[in-house]
């Protein structure tokens, strides 16, 4: 259950707090288009390299679903991922109906470079950071990762994380 913004201090501290949010994914993403062209990659085809590294081999179905796409333009996206080689598709051995997909290492490589800039940038904030300040930012990050965690549990005791089926294992 979502809490609308209460006004007053809490109010503004929660919208500076989702401003900082909105600043930060800016900041981390910014000029990777570049990066993208480089890899030949799109932003539908790099999320979906993020899904199936995050969440190891998934269905076709499974993909879409984490995505919120179509199955239909989710095949599109894997079938041009399985021609530049970032992808390959197999079937489950217990349904050869069901088309399982997973990182090449090739794959595997593009996410990691597109995730190295990501880190270049946060090492080159950090730098400018003293002692106190930069464990005042970790431990704020960290409570922020785990009560994410928590969210996630919460409102998906039904979820497709929280009960893998066949093909959406972790990975």
């Amino acid at each position: 259950m979502q809490r609308k913004p209460e006004a007053g201090p809490e109010g503004n501290t929660i919208e500076r707090f989702v401003y900082a949010i909105e600043h930060l994914n800016r900041l981390m993403f910014s000029g990777r288009i570049a990066e993208l062209k480089r890899l030949d990659l799109n932003a539908h085809q790099i999320n979906t390299l993020f899904l199936l590294g995050y969440f190891g081999p998934l269905k076709m179905s499974a993909i879409a679903g984490e995505l919120g796409t179509s199955i239909a333009h989710t095949t599109i996206i894997v079938k041009n991922l399985v021609r530049k080689k970032y992808v390959k598709r197999g079937s489950n051995p217990k349904d050869r109906r069901l088309i399982i997909c997973e990182l090449t290492d090739r794959g595997r490589e593009a996410t990691e470079v597109f995730l190295s800039h990501a880190r270049q940038r946060a090492l080159l904030i950090a730098e400018k950071w003293d002692k106190v300040s930069l464990e005042s930012v970790v431990n704020s990050l960290e409570l922020l990762w785990q009560t994410e965690d928590e969210v996630l549990k919460s409102a998906g005791a039904n979820s497709k994380r929280q009960t893998p089926g066949p093909g959406l294992e972790p990975g």
